[in-house]
């Protein structure tokens, strides 16, 4: 996915789940379309994350393409629950998660 407010425009990042063959999604990568490399990764062991959703900042009128958080349900494989959790989408940190009490199917 990439920031909404840039569909249909030239844009430089998207995010996406990393696929690794033999195993489940397994990690959220932020890509660079004009260097075409890889610039920030969120992994944790055994946990699958669904298709990141980006959310530009609401309060700003900012022209950084990746001012703004990426949202998304990762399933724990241990604890077969999931979890919705908020990265920063410059550098995708973890900024907050919110624990489910079920297992959200994965989806994208």
């Amino acid at each position: 996915r990439i920031n909404p407010n840039f569909i249909g425009k030239p844009y430089r990042y998207l995010y996406a789940v990393r696929a690794v063959p033999g195993r489940l999604f397994d990690a959220i990568v932020k890509l660079d379309a004009e260097s075409k490399e890889q610039v920030a990764i969120w992994e944790h062991p055994c946990t699958s994350p669904s298709e990141p959703i980006f959310v530009p900042r609401p309060s700003t009128n900012s022209t950084d393409e990746d001012d703004g958080v990426v949202l998304t349900v990762i399933l724990s494989q241990h604890e077969k629950k999931s979890f919705l959790l908020v990265l920063d989408a410059k550098n995708l940190k973890e900024i907050a998660r919110a624990d489910l009490p079920i297992h959200v199917p994965l989806s994208f």
